[in-house]
């Protein structure tokens, strides 16, 4: 029973003995759902894994396994590390040992064996995207300037996800050829008005994660009706919104264009909605059209929404600044420059000030500092709010004084989920705000 469910974990957030099947369960499981079709060229069973149960780090079918794995009695390629190993902190894909290998977390107790396993195949296709398809990817650093504030746009934006909506849910081929033309012509308005690079962050998202997604629900046989929500995303959830859209599209070609993979395969810089356009075009049909009423509608919604979002937003920037407790300032004379963030748990909360609720960690040539499992606020140095260096880094809430100790001529300092190291720093504190200032 333990096998087939994730919900072996201990009331103590530990895992017992028989916890230790699931990642055995999963990948089986996985391994199971890759022979449906799901990917000219892609198999899921030849993709190196490495999942963390909560104890230790199991490695599956890793071609030249690091030398901190050792083999797993009774298994055949099958590696262990106690612990977590440093290079599997996420769902995602990444290189260990020189060879890019799918990763897994551990799951919550209600997160289904079915759903585990797609997670995996999710991740196992971006194994495979990152192989043949390097371009399928978006630039995070397009993410940051999105005009997420403009109504005009978010309008354009839910009618055409309605669109999409109601091509999936058609009953007839005629009536999804119809509405996914409606949802292809709003999409050419729309993306008219934004900027290039946010149109084609919206495209390189759809082909990155909306078809790691697709491929994802191709082998758990998830329903249509659960692509794309009626009420569809906030304002700001762009990147979130190309999971699904990027599903939808693909789903759309599936009924209208079945051949479009291969094609896609052999010609992999085409965006989803220009095949999709394509397969529309060789149809007779007009697009359907939504009624004053519905335009109304969507509308006032999305007027409403990007009020609110900026009134969040403020109140998210108050809230972080007003936390009680010991405050770390760090400037810097030099910018400091990304070099690992959450784009998942980014916003930027006013011009310039990004707020990164979960990591962030920035360096230059002196040193660098990360900050993990508690909120930062960057002030950029330059235009653009993050990619063109960061000025100031502030974090606040510190149950105690960030502690600093220094040798030869480096600086270090530490806390609660922070951790930063500068050559040539200095340090001073007035009251209950301790500021490093960088070279």
């Amino acid at each position: 029973a333990c096998a087939a469910s994730l919900s072996c974990r201990s009331a103590e957030g530990g895992k017992d003995a028989k916890a230790a099947v699931i990642p055995f369960a999963t990948v089986a499981l996985a391994d199971s759902l890759a022979t449906h079709d799901l990917w000219p060229g892609f198999d899921p069973g030849s993709t190196p894994v490495a999942i963390f149960d909560g104890t230790r780090t199991l490695l599956f079918r890793h071609p030249a396994p690091p030398g901190a794995f050792t083999p797993l009695a009774g298994h055949d390629s099958v590696w262990v590390h106690p612990g977590r190993d440093s290079s599997v902190s996420a769902n995602t894909s990444t290189e260990l040992g020189g060879v890019t290998t799918a990763t897994l977390m551990p799951a919550s107790d209600s997160t289904s064996a079915l759903r585990r396993a797609g997670i995996l195949i999710h991740e196992a296709f971006h194994v495979f995207q990152r192989a043949h398809h390097t371009s399928w990817a978006a630039n995070e650093a397009d993410l940051f300037t999105y005009p997420v504030n403009d109504a005009g746009l978010l309008t354009l934006r839910r009618l055409e996800s309605e669109a999409l909506r109601r091509a999936l849910l058609a009953a007839t081929k005629s009536d999804a050829e119809c509405w996914a033309h409606a949802a292809t012509n709003l999409r050419h308005e729309r993306f008219a008005r934004l900027p290039a690079s946010a149109s084609a962050y919206e495209r390189g998202t759809e082909l990155n994660e909306g078809l790691a997604t697709y491929v994802e629900w191709r082998a758990t046989n998830a329903p249509d009706s659960n692509v794309l929500p009626a009420h569809e995303y906030a304002p700001e959830k762009i990147r979130d919104r190309g999971y699904r859209s990027g599903v939808a599209l693909a789903r759309l070609l599936d009924r209208l264009s079945p051949e479009w993979r291969a094609e896609l395969e052999a010609h992999d810089s085409i965006p989803l909605d220009s095949l999709l356009t394509s397969a529309i075009e060789t149809q007779s049909g007009k697009p359907c059209a939504f009624t004053d009423a519905e335009r109304d509608r969507i509308g006032q919604a999305a007027t409403s929404d990007v009020a609110a979002l900026q009134g969040r937003l403020a109140a998210e920037r108050r809230t972080f600044l007003d936390r009680p407790g010991w405050r770390l300032v760090i400037r810097a004379a030099s910018p400091l420059f990304p070099q690992g963030f959450d784009p998942l748990n980014v916003s930027v909360v006013a011009p310039g000030e990004v707020l990164h609720a979960r990591l962030v960690k920035l360096g230059n040539d002196a040193g660098s500092v990360e900050v993990i499992g508690r909120p930062a606020l960057s002030e950029a140095a330059g235009k653009h709010p993050l990619f063109n260096g960061v000025r100031t880094l502030t974090v606040t809430g510190l149950d105690a004084a960030p502690r600093v100790s220094l040798a030869d001529s480096s600086l270090s300092i530490s806390a609660d989920g922070i951790s930063g190291m500068f050559r040539g720093a200095t340090v001073d504190t007035a009251g209950m705000v301790v500021t490093l200032h960088l070279p």
